[in-house]
């Protein structure tokens, strides 16, 4: 006769058991697939909500279009001219918000068509074009962007002619004038105050309106091309984006702080080696792209902080060290490449702008606020590029963002007083976590490492902690490496650090403290104790024995 004894019966609750825990997994399986399926679900519903709200905010091109023959009309009978306008694309859709601005945009760029293109009817005659001069309005949707061209088939602009009043102005010098291309050539017609025009009158000579249309687009994110051909007409091509309000961008950190380039504007992402950073003729650093050298400058460079950073800004970024981040900006036919620390990935953001009074800042447009509450300014494309030739210049006064190669001004200012910050490294989440809430409620700030390699990581990157409380094993880099390094860092030898380990052996106390410790704690820990011994090696102490938390 067989007998059970308490093995069998060990081992039929274990087989029960594993049954039961595969009938569980079987569960978590299901309901994880639900979850998914509800949110992909939420997903779609959420983008046709957002989709809707787009529309919603979306004008007919028609309603600016509608307003512009009368002002054809009357500046053509003004100078004696005759001009037909045609417009092309009326059901495009316009972003609500860019109506009024784009409407004096494109009477400006309507009735420079008139006075410096279009010709008399005899010129016209004469040369064997029709006597009515023709203006073409065609707007249209390409990607994300909403295009509006505007063409006339009159004179042309004349290089010649724009050089000669440029020079006459001051703009630029006769050896600038010869080595100008087409595009700076018709580039010089958006400075203010400029005009081949000879008379003033109530249309033109006062050198404002295309000043105005590149003014006009820069608030509007938007770009503008010219493409002219003398004795034939020319054509003005302006880029706006398809909604003012939410667009996607490329979240990117520099300087230990986030910023945001709307994707509309980023030609490529590129992580390059160190070794294939060359320099060019002109002795600028270049990078290879595109069977070419392009000049790159490190965004802190041309941005930076005026104030001090606070709790939202990002140290030990996981970068190669033996590589850098380039992101390519477009504008228009310009490439211009950024270096940043490093790419976060692209997300959908809503634009905040800036209201007055405060200034807007050089090289941001304006800022959105994530899921998480944190606010990140978004780059203006153009001016960053106007900022990185010298066209812009301004002081860091009064502004979060500033050139960096131009100092501020000295603000005295009184002492603040921050708490001290406690770095806490430990491959256990709970004690993490628990080691944060006694640090927090005694009036710390407290920062997180998961090992050695991620707190020596934001050491490195500057974090301005005042104390370290760190365990011995843990993966990767261990607490005694990490105290090695530090100490041979001078930045970091004067750090007080603190191990907080289970290993309470004289042995691992005398590595510790030869290594530089401040303080060596054994687990489990009195509150008390620790923040005590805390205070003390703020104070610069370095503690020998300390009853039962064991500090040496």
């Amino acid at each position: 006769m067989d007998r059970f004894t308490g093995f069998h019966t060990l081992a039929q609750e274990m087989i029960e058991l594993i049954v039961r825990v595969r009938e569980a997994s079987s569960d978590i399986e299901f309901v994880t697939g639900e979850t998914e399926q509800v949110a992909r679900n939420f997903r779609q519903v959420t983008t046709h909500l957002q989709e809707g709200i787009t529309r919603s905010r979306m004008v007919p091109f028609s309603q600016i279009a509608e307003r512009l023959p009368r002002a054809v009309r009357d500046i053509a009978l003004k100078y004696g001219k005759q001009a037909e306008l045609q417009v092309e694309g009326n059901e495009t859709l316009i972003d609500k918000g860019l109506l009024e601005q784009l409407y004096d945009l494109m009477t400006h760029l309507v009735n420079n068509a008139i006075t410096h293109g279009i010709e008399t009817p005899d010129e016209r005659t004469a040369t064997g074009k029709a006597a009515a001069g023709k203006i073409t309005i065609r707007a249209f949707h390409q990607g994300n962007q909403t295009v509006i061209t505007v063409s006339d088939n009159g004179a042309g602009i004349d290089p010649e002619k724009v050089k000669a009043k440029a020079i006459a102005n001051g703009l630029i010098t006769p050896a600038e004038a010869d080595s100008m291309d087409r595009l700076d050539i018709f580039n010089l017609i958006f400075q203010p105050g400029f005009s081949t025009k000879e008379q003033v009158d109530q249309f033109a000579g006062r050198g404002i309106g295309m000043d105005v249309v590149l003014t006009s687009l820069k608030q509007m994110r938007g770009t503008i091309h010219t493409d002219s051909t003398l004795g034939k007409g020319t054509t003005f091509t302006i880029r706006l984006p398809l909604t003012l309000s939410i667009c996607k961008a490329l979240c990117c950190v520099s300087d230990k702080a986030r910023i945001a380039f709307p994707m509309d504007g980023v030609e490529q992402m590129i992580d390059i080696p160190v070794n294939d950073i060359v320099a060019n003729a002109e002795g600028q650093t270049c990078i290879p792209w595109r069977d070419s050298l392009l000049p790159f400058r490190p965004l802190k460079e041309l941005l930076g902080y005026t104030r001090q950073l606070g709790r939202g800004s990002i140290y030990g970024s996981s970068r190669d060290d033996n590589a850098i981040s380039i992101v390519i900006l477009r504008s228009a036919d310009i490439f211009f490449a950024l270096q940043v620390d490093q790419v976060l990935g692209e997300q959908e953001i809503v634009i905040k702008q800036f209201e007055a009074p405060a200034p807007k800042p050089a090289g941001i447009a304006g800022a959105t606020i994530l899921g998480d509450g944190r606010i990140v300014p978004i780059a203006d494309l153009l001016e960053l590029i106007d900022l990185s030739v010298g066209r812009i210049q301004k002081d860091g006064r009064g502004t979060v963002w500033s050139p960096r190669h131009i100092p501020a001004p000295p603000i005295p200012a009184a002492p603040v007083k921050t708490e001290p910050l406690v770095l806490i490294i430990d491959d256990s989440i709970t004690v993490r976590e628990l080691l944060s809430m006694t640090f927090t409620n005694a009036g710390y700030r407290v920062e997180q490492a998961r090992d050695g390699q991620e707190a020596w990581d934001k050491l490195r990157d500057g974090l301005p902690c005042d104390l370290v409380f760190c365990d011995i094993e843990m993966p990767r880099m261990d607490g005694l490496e990490l105290l090695s390094r530090m100490q041979k860092e001078e930045r970091l030898s004067q750090l007080p650090i603190a191990m907080l380990t289970s290993r309470g052996s004289d042995r691992h106390r005398q590595m510790a403290l030869q290594l530089g410790a401040s303080g060596y704690f054994t687990k489990p820990y009195l509150e008390e104790a620790l923040l005590d011994g805390a205070q003390r090696m703020l104070k610069g102490e370095v503690l020998i024995a300390v009853s039962s938390a064991s500090s040496m």
